[in-house]
């Protein structure tokens, strides 16, 4: 067996320290170097569990789960970044990639826009995400009542429906081939909706990859990893 793949197997568990110390003798090693090998495998293995903290610039008192609300990085970071997700994203290269939506496909001169939501999503209280709730999620952003920070990138849309539990069909006042670009503000975050239309941010329930602990606006924010329930904790001040 070929060191890289011994260190391998003590990496992921499946190899002791006598094993990996006999093969290495096997293959002309001294005791000695055998053991520091295998000392500095298992220190560079990553392991579950433990907690991490992010320090993150602004943020205020008057801060609020509501993401009409939100005018700094602090809230952007945590709300977009920690707690929750938008249709697309911008990635490292600067090019829009699916988030909740797989697709997004533009018709009638782009002034139609229609979104397939990934299937299976749920949000952190067990519900299922559907059309229903990116609907209510951006009309919280609409209207003239609206006091959003991204009212004015939203108003381009004319109307914006569901099509079933996976469809959401956007209308705009006129083409725009740069509105997957306006779904991928941090504002835009989907929240579960309510029965009247309107959403429930209240508890910062939503689909990110952390689910809310305890949030201390303008102090820090403890959330809980969803993939493996309690590893890790993330503290974000």
């Amino acid at each position: 067996m070929k060191f890289d793949d011994m260190k391998l197997q003590v990496a992921r568990g499946r190899m002791s320290r006598r094993e990996f110390v006999q093969l290495s003798l096997v293959a002309g090693l001294t005791v000695a170097t055998a053991e520091s090998l295998f000392t500095q495998t298992v220190r560079a293995t990553p392991k579950k569990g433990g907690t991490f903290k992010a320090a993150i610039g602004h943020g205020s008192t008057t801060d609020s789960l509501d993401p009409a609300t939100w005018e700094n990085s602090f809230t952007g970071d945590i709300g977009s970044g920690v707690i929750g997700d938008p249709l697309v994203e911008i990635d490292q290269n600067n090019n829009i990639v699916p988030a909740l939506a797989e697709s997004y496909e533009p018709s009638n001169g782009a002034s139609k826009w229609v979104y397939k939501l990934r299937k299976g999503v749920t949000f952190h209280n067990g519900k299922t995400m559907t059309a229903d709730d990116v609907v209510a999620s951006y009309n919280h952003h609409r209207g003239k009542d609206t006091k959003s920070a991204v009212k004015s990138a939203v108003k381009i849309i004319k109307d914006v429906k569901a099509d079933g539990p996976n469809t959401v069909i956007f209308e705009l006042e006129s083409g725009s081939a740069d509105f997957p670009d306006v779904t991928s503000d941090y504002h835009l975050i989907v929240y579960p909706a309510n029965g009247d239309g309107t959403i429930a941010w209240q508890k910062g329930i939503a689909t990110g990859a952390f689910e809310l602990e305890s949030y201390n606006p303008g102090v820090n924010l403890k959330a809980k990893s969803v993939f493996e329930k309690g590893i890790p904790i993330g503290v974000f001040a």
